[in-house]
């Protein structure tokens, strides 16, 4: 690739850090050397690890993955068990689900036979030197130099710190910084690990009855198991423990083989299933270590010409099986920031200048995402030692209720934002979920952003309240709701009385009572300006309950806040839709916020539920509605009408599910297809949403361009009238007060539908899905909102933003 062969890399350190970091230089053409403290790059005895879908896409790039894939099966279950090893939970098929999502499986391997298919890629085993112990770093000018335990020095333009967590180029890079520039490590900087587990992990040989590419997790309380099937009846476990409390650095407990075989011999009987006993696994066993986990990912990795990488700089715990795949994507980075480094430097060896923004970039870039892996690898292993009892609850009770995609979504959530070397540029694979290169623009927390929505929206709804039950007292809106309740006669008409009962329950009948003498002036045309709002009003809530319905049945929303509409749909319609769906945005601003929110796995509405959203939201709401305004003459048959009104909403996703029993055809074949497409497929619950779209925003726009030509030609109604609170006069009549209310309960709602809008565009360019300019976004619905009506606005941005998400 042309690079420079004067320009030397010292890598210390022949773990898969430093022979990863080796394999992609050689790819790059960059020279190198290795220092390797043992007398052997693979020892005789090993652990086991995981290769996870990103790691192996960077092995792929390498040309190395057919290689390694060959050395152990992929995972493809999951089970999860008690102390007593009864099964709580079983997942399968997870091979093909990974496989299908990111393009590659999650591999179990022996660690040390992956480092010979590194070390085996390796062109020249020249530049790979056993028995090089880093004794001392000095800089130089115009490099580095490395003096190493048998007496000999070693030259560079950089040195690379792949040695461990007990990294000798760390220390010594702390040092130099030192005396040459305090403070550049921060005084903290040497505190950061932690350790609050221990681990012994081990291999057993000959253990039949594990299922290759089978993965059971044994929860106890202080205690757990991980047992992870290999080829050839091999088993790759580790029993972890909590430490009797938190160690820091200079505390962190030293163990020795006899403590190993203590912790061991007295483990012998516990479960890992209930007819095998972990001495089974011992009575096997090839080799096994005892540590004590510690987990950091260090501040500061760089000083001069001198970078540290892999867990000299990071460490992850070993329970999501993230830390092997987080050394490969390390290297990788670091490879990256040379590679541009030398191409921008051209013909000459780039300035210490140079170097350091490309250490600063590797930097960077790696920290955000090792911070979140090291959290998540914490929050997953105290659930696995049932460290509280909310702990305990989640794996007893909740688990066992989790569905598949929830628990893949854990195994996999950090897999797409994973980084790569780039190049070699790998074949393109139709994957359920891209990863971030993939797509138009790398995908980006939301941020304070996400705050000021949530801001806004409560905002909105505080001013609601404000206008609804605050405001309406001083125009005498509460005299009149009064002594309508107590005369039970309406101002407009003594010959049209309210009913007291609807239901024979005081406490439903009160509140039926209460809305009857809200919306009967409207309904009777007793005050024209105050129906023809109520018309309005009403009419344009279609298409939003059909998008909050369609929202609730999205496999993402699965029993989140959003899942629940029914319980939003009863709030708002008893006390203000402007009031509570503001909360609704809020809350939606707040679960939308992770990446794999948004990824395409998990955006399906099940295709029967998709089928029948259009009849759910006729029958449900809009017949209920355009029967409300026909012209009753009974008093108490509006009434009842006016009361089952009330209800409508809660309807639709009543009537949806209903109608969705009727399609087990379409259910099964959703459920057996929804695993196997792929995103260049059209799912199939699109087609059916987006006529959904069409046909209620459609008539959403008529109904609004109706209104308003009504009110241009109207000789008694003017815009502003019809559609704008009246703050002027202090004393209102019953149709006038309510009238206010009601303004006020749609302006709110609007508001808060339109900036919702909004976000959906800045979310979607925020993840990396498009790239539209937001602020010319916001001024098109605006406009279309104007033009078109809300209703079909909202629909316009769904039927969009469907493609998508």
């Amino acid at each position: 690739m042309g690079h420079r062969s004067d320009f030397k890399v010292v890598i210390a350190g022949g773990g898969i850090t430093g022979l990863t970091l080796a394999n992609m230089l050689q790819l790059y053409d960059i020279d190198f050397v290795l220092l390797e403290a043992k007398s052997v790059i693979v020892p005789e005895e090993g652990t086991g690890i995981s290769l996870l879908p990103h790691g192996n896409r960077i092995l792929d790039q390498l040309g190395l993955y057919g290689e390694v894939s060959a050395l152990g099966p992929a995972l493809d279950s999951l089970h999860y068990r008690n102390e007593a090893g009864e099964l709580i939970r079983e997942v399968r098929g997870v091979n093909q689900a990974l496989q299908e999502r990111h393009g590659y499986p999650s591999l179990t391997l022996d660690y040390r036979r992956v480092l010979q298919v590194l070390y085996d890629n390796i062109r020249d085993k020249k530049k790979i030197l056993t028995n090089k112990e880093t004794q001392k770093v000095e800089l130089v000018y115009d490099g580095v130099v490395v003096r190493t335990s048998d007496g000999s020095t070693c030259q560079g333009e950089i040195l690379v710190g792949a040695d461990g967590s007990h990294s000798k180029v760390r220390n010594e890079m702390w040092q130099l910084a030192e005396k040459s520039t305090p403070g550049w490590i921060a005084s903290n900087g040497n505190s950061r690990p932690v350790a609050d587990f221990g681990r012994i992990s081990g291999i057993s040989d000959h253990c039949l009855g594990n299922e290759p590419g089978s993965q059971t997790s044994v929860f106890g309380k202080g205690q757990s198991y991980l047992a992870n099937g290999g080829l050839d009846g091999r088993v790759y476990w580790s029993y972890f423990f909590k430490l009797d409390q938190q160690a820091h650095v200079g505390d962190i407990p030293v163990f020795t083989k006899t403590d190993e075989h203590t912790f061991l011999n007295s483990k012998g009987n516990d479960s890992i299933t209930p007819t095998s006993k972990f001495r089974q696994l011992l009575d096997r066993k090839v080799s096994s270590t005892l540590e004590p986990l510690q987990e950091y990912v260090y501040k500061q990795w760089f000083f001069q010409r001198i970078i540290t990488i892999g867990d000299a700089a990071h460490k992850i715990l070993p329970i999501t099986g993230y830390n092997e795949s987080a050394l490969i994507e390390s290297a990788a980075v670091l490879a990256n920031a040379l590679r541009r480094a030398l191409a921008r430097s051209r013909d000459t060896i780039p300035t210490l200048q140079q170097i350091e923004h490309a250490f600063a970039s590797v930097q960077k870039t790696r920290q955000p995402r090792l911070n979140i892996l090291k959290e998540q690898a914490h929050k997953q292993q105290r659930t696995e030692l049932l460290d509280t009892p909310w702990e305990s609850i989640k794996a007893t009770y909740i688990l066992p209720m989790t569905a598949d995609d929830t628990i893949l979504l854990n195994l996999s959530r950090d897999i797409p934002s994973a980084e790569k070397l780039d190049i070699p540029k790998l074949p393109a694979k139709s994957l359920l979920v891209p990863y971030k290169d993939e797509l138009l623009s790398t995908p980006k927390p939301p941020g304070l952003t996400k705050w000021y929505f949530v801001a806004a929206y409560l905002a909105i709804s505080a001013f609601c309240y404000h206008g609804m039950w605050i405001q309406p007292g001083y125009y005498g809106l509460w005299d009149h709701l009064e002594n309508i309740l107590e005369t039970g006669e309406f101002p407009y008409n003594s010959g049209f009385p309210l009913k007291r009962d609807f239901v024979g329950n005081k406490f439903i009948d009160d509140i039926f009572v209460y809305l009857s003498a809200v919306f009967m002036s409207g309904l009777k045309d007793w005050d024209p300006s105050f129906r023809f709002m109520n018309i309005y009003f009403l009419g344009i809530l279609i298409q939003p309950i059909a998008v909050w319905t369609v929202e609730a049945y999205r496999k993402r929303n699965y029993l989140t806040p959003l899942y629940f509409v029914t319980i939003w749909y009863t709030l708002f319609q008893f006390t203000g839709i402007g009031i509570y769906m503001p909360v609704y945005y809020a809350v939606y601003s707040l679960i939308s916020a992770p990446e794999s929110y948004w990824w395409p796995v998990s955006r399906e509405v099940p295709i029967q539920y998709a089928n029948s959203m259009s009849w759910a939201v006729a029958i449900g709401y809009t017949i209920p509605t355009i029967v409300l305004f026909l012209p009753w003459s009974d008093p108490f048959t509006l009434q009842n009408v006016e009361s089952f009104w009330q209800i409508s909403p809660m309807l639709v996703p009543f009537f949806c599910s209903i109608f969705a029993w009727f399609h087990p055809s379409q259910r099964i074949k959703s459920e057996t297809a929804s695993n196997s497409q792929k995103t260049s497929e059209s799912r199939p619950h699109i087609a059916p949403l987006k006529r959904l779209y069409i046909i209620i925003g459609i008539l959403g726009a008529l109904f609004h361009i109706t209104c308003i030509v009504t009110v241009l030609l109207s000789p008694t109604l003017t815009l502003s009238s019809a559609f704008w609170p009246d703050y002027t006069t202090q004393q209102k009549t019953l149709g006038e007060g309510v009238k206010f209310m009601f303004l006020i309960d749609v302006w709110a709602l609007e508001v808060a539908t339109y900036i919702w809008s909004c976000q959906a565009v800045w979310d979607l360019n925020r993840v990396g899905r498009t790239s539209v300019n937001v602020v010319k976004a916001a001024g098109f619905i605006a406009g279309s909102t104007v033009a078109l009506g809300p209703g079909a606005t909202i629909c316009g941005v769904w039927w969009w933003r469907e493609g998508f998400v």
